[in-house]
């Protein structure tokens, strides 16, 4: 009985203590993504004279690599944004 408690106040001291840092909030922002479909996000793409030139607002997940936005809508279709030398990327979570 004594190990069970033990291991219980041990479980939420850890809880309690990841809670905080940013790789805990990554963790729990990733599973809030999955569960809901994504996350309700702006994108804008901006190019080297300031002006917008794609703007997307919806619910989706997405990824970067290699001057490539990729992001999956609600539908499950894959959308990519070649980002040139220019241009800007700038994605907000909306609330």
């Amino acid at each position: 009985m004594k190990k069970k408690i033990a291991l219980a106040l041990a479980g939420l001291v850890m809880v309690a203590g990841l809670s905080g840092c940013a790789s805990w909030n990554r963790f729990t922002k990733d599973i809030g993504s999955n569960v809901n479909n994504g996350l309700e996000r702006e994108i804008k793409v901006y190019n080297a004279e300031g002006k917008v030139i794609f703007s997307q607002k919806g619910k989706f997940d997405i990824s970067y690599k290699d001057r490539d936005l990729q992001y999956i809508d609600q539908k499950n279709r894959k959308h990519n944004i070649y980002i040139g030398d220019m241009s800007t990327v700038v994605v907000d979570e909306l609330k």
